[in-house]
């Protein structure tokens, strides 16, 4: 397997098949990463290859000292997939008085992951990707807001969504 410093130097260099070799080696936990937000294998597909088009236009970029280069891919990417949510039409009706979410339930921390990515094709595109922010990346409600520019009610409308939503089927997973 070839080196990433190698792999890096190929891409700045504008080399394909580096571009290509690179992709491949990424691609398992980046294709996850976009269905975390996107349920639709084609939508998750298609924020994937902005993302990393984003990647190999900005490589050259990149500082070792900075932090590991995964880190530096898999954040392009993520970012990619929020733009790319800001699009989505989001529900605000919302009773801001009467939500109160806890930081420290969260319902997702005791399942396998497999299992988590099943459970969440259940919740509606706006409030899997609110949930998936939330629970999994860890930002908080105010860097959700300021992300997707949504109203702080209109987060945790979908955090209780959530809650709602998945409450009978985690029932059921843990009877």
């Amino acid at each position: 397997m070839e080196d990433i410093q190698e792999l890096i130097k190929q891409c700045v260099a504008n080399d394909r098949l580096g571009q290509e070799k690179l992709y491949k080696k990424f691609y398992p936990a980046l294709f996850l990463l976009c269905r975390k937000f996107f349920p639709e294998q084609a939508d998750a597909l298609e924020v994937l290859n902005d993302g990393m088009l984003k990647v190999f236009k900005n490589i050259g970029l990149f500082k070792d000292d900075k932090g590991q280069f995964f880190n530096w891919v898999y954040t392009i990417v993520r970012n990619t997939a929020l733009d790319r949510l800001k699009n989505v039409k989001w529900a605000e009706h919302v009773d801001v008085a009467s939500i109160d979410i806890s930081y420290n339930d969260n319902p997702l921390s005791a399942m396998e992951s497999g299992d988590i990515y099943k459970l969440l094709d259940v919740l509606p595109p706006a409030t899997r990707a609110i949930c998936i922010l939330f629970y999994l990346e860890g930002f908080s409600i105010s860097e959700i807001c300021a992300r997707l520019q949504l109203s702080q009610g209109t987060v945790k409308w979908h955090l209780s969504e959530t809650r709602s939503k998945l409450k009978p089927v985690l029932l059921k997973y843990y009877s």
